[in-house]
């Protein structure tokens, strides 16, 4: 369906009379994410039988209260959610709390730069504060992380990407709000499929 078109309804109808038993949306996070919920509970997709999946961007964690209960049952897959209870996690939500307020919640971006900045600490940390750019590449190209927000982390020293674990969730209602829990981890140490494929 067109980005550019903010009404949804044409497009789940198709949905709804084609009765699909799954329906896979990709679509930027925030708004076009909450109007692709609505649009589909408002046309009884759900009620139809029909489960909404997608990547973990259509339920970013800061999106959630603008959802309302049309994101109740949506599963994602991502690498990210607040609602994780790892002890990592747990003290990285409290400190962004503290930091930015009760009412806010850090999303998969925050955790990105939380581990990048941690990944400039460890090579500035390594050097003793003298930086030498061959150095820091090669203390970048070996960093790992067992105790990220995100689960254990660490870079691929060939391609340089992030290999991480990917874990499916589903939006649920816990101490009164909207949250990601983490069903299972659905992969471990994951690393870019299309590198890894033309590799």
């Amino acid at each position: 369906m067109p980005l550019g078109n903010p009404d949804f309804a044409p497009y789940m109808q198709r949905v709804k009379d084609s009765r699909p038993g799954a329906l896979f949306v990709f679509v930027p996070a925030g708004k076009s994410a909450t109007a692709i919920l609505k649009a589909f509970d408002e046309l009884g997709l759900r009620g139809g039988g029909i489960q909404l999946i997608g990547p973990g961007d259509i339920t970013t964690d800061e999106e959630l209260p603008n959802m309302g209960d049309e994101a109740l049952g949506v599963i994602t897959a991502q690498h990210y959610s607040a609602a994780a209870t790892r002890p990592a996690n747990l003290a990285f939500v409290a400190a962004w709390k503290k930091a930015y307020g009760v009412g806010s919640t850090p999303n998969f971006i925050a955790v990105d730069a939380y581990d990048g900045m941690d990944l400039i600490y460890k090579a500035i940390e390594a050097q003793g504060g003298r930086l030498d750019p061959e150095k820091t590449m090669e203390i970048f190209r070996h960093y790992s992380n067992p105790d990220s927000p995100r689960g254990p982390i660490s870079i691929d020293p060939q391609t340089r990407d992030i290999v991480q674990n990917e874990y499916l969730r589903e939006v649920k209602r816990v101490g009164g709000k909207l949250e990601n829990v983490e069903l299972e981890t659905l992969a471990k140490g994951v690393k870019d499929p299309w590198k890894e494929i033309h590799r």
